[in-house]
């Protein structure tokens, strides 16, 4: 018997403890199994807090040791996927059936920054989710090389703080980089299509707003701005305040791209194609 933890931070909830078909949340001091010690001992190096949560998925097969991390990871993933919002896992561990731990090591999308934006979920929501999560990780391009790179980029920008303020916009690159890796195969294609591709994915979807193309050309202007070395300030009073609604945008294309593009290379080449074409 082994169980995969991790810290959770930035989650907002009217219960304490949330369930799930594969994994469960509870919130530090919702109980004696999961009181403030004893998320201390889990999580030495991230002094846990009250408002914090516990992540847990126990496992009762010997091939479970090679799994946990990864599964913790697509854990998160999902819920990003699932809804806008900055919810961190930090200091995952793997406690044995006699009470040893073992600790990874950070890397950079297990990580912790300030936010304003809180990752809301409820009681209700958990079963939604689990529809939403068993969908995705059916789809044979789960652990196709394309979405491997969009995934990782996604995770990566997810980690890192958002504040035009002080010209921290390095997450709209990383978002942009995972949009890329899916939508623009082709080496000579101009960044446009880029764009004609992803609003074409996202016809019948529910977004709340009805400019996605607008959205993705303005922050692609940034992402050009930042690589390039140039300063971002004309846009720090426009549509830099919109960048839940661009992760929006950047979440439900991942999701679309999951359920419809194929996981062969030369079929998802087909298929964006049809999409748009130059």
């Amino acid at each position: 018997m082994m169980t995969g933890f991790a810290l959770v931070r930035n989650l907002v909830s009217s219960s304490e403890a949330l369930k799930f078909a594969n994994f469960k949340l509870t919130k530090i001091g919702a109980s004696l199994d999961y009181d403030l010690k004893r998320a201390q001992y889990l999580f030495p190096k991230e002094s846990p807090l009250y408002k914090d949560w516990i992540y847990e998925r126990a496992y009762d097969d010997s091939d479970a040791w090679n799994r946990i991390p990864f599964e913790l990871e697509d854990a998160l993933l999902l819920l990003r996927l699932f809804k806008t919002g900055d919810l961190f896992f930090l200091q995952p561990c793997i406690e044995g059936n006699d009470g040893s731990l073992s600790c990874q090591q950070q890397y950079p999308a297990m990580v912790c920054v300030p936010s304003e934006h809180s990752y809301k979920i409820e009681t209700e929501e958990c079963s939604v989710f689990d529809k939403f999560a068993s969908e995705l990780l059916s789809q044979s391009n789960w652990s196709s090389s394309w979405f491997k790179i969009a995934r990782r980029y996604f995770l990566y920008g997810g980690g890192k703080e958002y504040n035009p303020l002080h010209n921290q916009v390095d997450r709209i690159v990383d978002y942009m980089v995972a949009l890329e890796s899916i939508l623009l195969p082709e080496k000579d294609l101009p960044k446009s299509c880029m764009r004609e591709r992803a609003v074409e994915l996202l016809k019948g979807t529910d977004l709340d707003f009805d400019d996605p193309m607008v959205l993705l050309s303005e922050f692609y202007n940034i992402r050009s701005k930042v690589v390039h070395g140039n300063r971002i300030i004309p846009f720090k009073d426009k549509i830099l305040k919109r960048n839940m609604d661009f992760e929006t945008v950047v979440r439900k294309i991942i999701v679309e791209a999951v359920k419809r593009i194929p996981s062969n290379e030369n079929s998802r080449k087909r298929f964006l194609k049809q999409l748009f074409d130059k």
